[in-house]
């Protein structure tokens, strides 16, 4: 899609956008939320990343309305930068095209990670 996109990489990570986040709760009903004038979040994933939590690898959100969290790269599901689990799930379309930008870049890492 259009609005796909690396935004930068280096040898262990890449930041990419699947354009503005949409969520779903447990039972995949749709979160609707108010749009802020950005142009989407911005995942980055570090192959190596020190920190196992929430998954290993995971995505941090470096840039949007929810910068600071964190993806579970095998549930969907959104956490707290310390951790503690939301009740929101990345719509699984979007889900599905950040992990097919993801296995681009770490083709060595089972994407999405076994739940």
């Amino acid at each position: 899609m259009d609005e796909d996109l690396i935004i930068e990489e280096g040898d262990d990570y890449v930041a990419v956008t699947v354009g503005y986040a949409g969520w779903e709760d447990a039972d995949g009903l749709l979160r609707l939320e108010e749009q802020y004038p950005i142009g989407g979040e911005i995942w980055r994933v570090h192959k190596g990343d020190p920190d196992p939590y929430p998954s290993n690898p995971h995505a941090h959100c470096i840039e949007g309305r929810f910068k600071g969290c964190k993806l579970h790269l095998g549930t969907r599901q959104l956490f707290t930068s310390t951790n503690k689990p939301l009740k929101r799930y990345l719509r699984r379309d979007q889900f599905d095209r950040l992990i097919v930008m993801l296995r681009k870049k770490f083709p060595e890492v089972e994407l999405p990670l076994p739940v």
